[in-house]
């Protein structure tokens, strides 16, 4: 018989109750059973999160692990990383939900390293689905699109997620784990991604908040980076799905203009950067003694 590996699945939240509660639906839905939930919840969340998480807890289907030490998403990671008892992590957000078939798909392909799981989005106003939209034309393109399940111990011989990063923290740990010479595969399955009811103003306040740590990533992957600002490749690859304006021209227009806004917002803010980190994880050294293979590990943070 087939041993069935351990899944560590890792959510970081914020005032996350109502997708939360979507997301762990789905898991509960899951054909595979053996894993562990771990959630990193931000110490200023106000909502029903915790109940939510009580809820579930209750139900007795699947061990989760609530801890209340979110000071970024990449350090909310890696903290929860540090006492996962998984031989896998899966990375996954708050506002996501998995096909039931996902994780056992994801632990058949052990001849993989790391694995990308592809994402289709859907939003519940325009600039949702704009965003949406959006997310469907990345898919398949490498340069857009990050690993998400990972075996832990090569996780953590590539250094796990740079806590100092805000902007692309998940494709700098694709690029450092494809560079260690790891072997990265893909799901046919998805992961569901709820790019919810949003307003511009409050995308291009997102943007602002990336940019604050964009130049670490172009110190760290120069190229990358060049790929990634040039807005002609996002013109590009819109213009490859020109069919969409006439299944939708609304949404498609809708996208050109948020994306052109996006780029000139997050570049104005780029050129004015202050070169000091104001994001709340720049101040802490991070340090975690993980005993890989299922053994307990020793964590330590240490503030400047």
């Amino acid at each position: 018989m087939t041993r069935e590996h351990l899944i560590s699945v890792i959510i970081p939240t914020y005032n996350s109750g109502n997708y939360l509660r979507v997301l762990l639906n789905s898991l509960k839905e899951s054909n595979y059973n053996n894993f562990e939930i771990i959630i990193n919840d931000d110490k200023r969340t106000s909502d029903n999160t915790l109940e939510i998480i009580n809820h579930f807890k209750k139900e007795n289907l699947f061990k989760i692990k609530y801890i209340k030490e979110n000071i970024s998403r990449a350090q909310a990671r890696k903290r929860a990383a540090c006492i996962a008892q998984g031989e896998y992590l899966l990375h996954l957000d708050s506002d996501m939900k998995i096909s039931k078939d996902l994780l056992k798909e994801c632990t058949s392909l052990d001849r993989y390293d790391a694995l990308v799981i592809p994402e289709r989005s859907y939003g519940s106003n325009f600039w949702g689905r704009c965003k949406a939209l959006e997310k469907s034309f990345y898919e398949g393109v490498e340069n857009l699109e990050s690993l998400r399940f990972i075996k832990k111990d090569v996780y953590f011989k590539v250094g796990g997620h740079n806590v100092e990063m805000v902007f692309s923290e998940d494709k700098d740990l694709d690029l450092r784990v494809k560079r260690g010479g790891f072997k990265v595969g893909r799901t046919k399955n998805y992961i569901y991604h709820n790019e919810g009811s949003i307003s511009l103003g409050s995308l291009l306040g997102k943007k602002k908040f990336y940019t604050k740590t964009a130049y670490i990533f172009s110190k760290e992957h120069p190229r990358e980076f060049r790929w990634q600002s040039n807005i002609f490749i996002r013109y590009f690859i819109f213009l490859k799905n020109f069919k969409c304006l006439f299944i939708n021209p609304g949404l498609y227009t809708g996208l050109f203009f948020l994306k052109t806004c996006e780029y000139l917002f997050s570049g104005f803010y780029y050129i004015l950067r202050d070169k000091g980190i104001n994001d709340k994880s720049a101040d802490i050294k991070y340090h975690c003694n993980n005993k890989i293979k299922g053994k307990k590990g020793r964590v330590k943070f240490e503030r400047d």
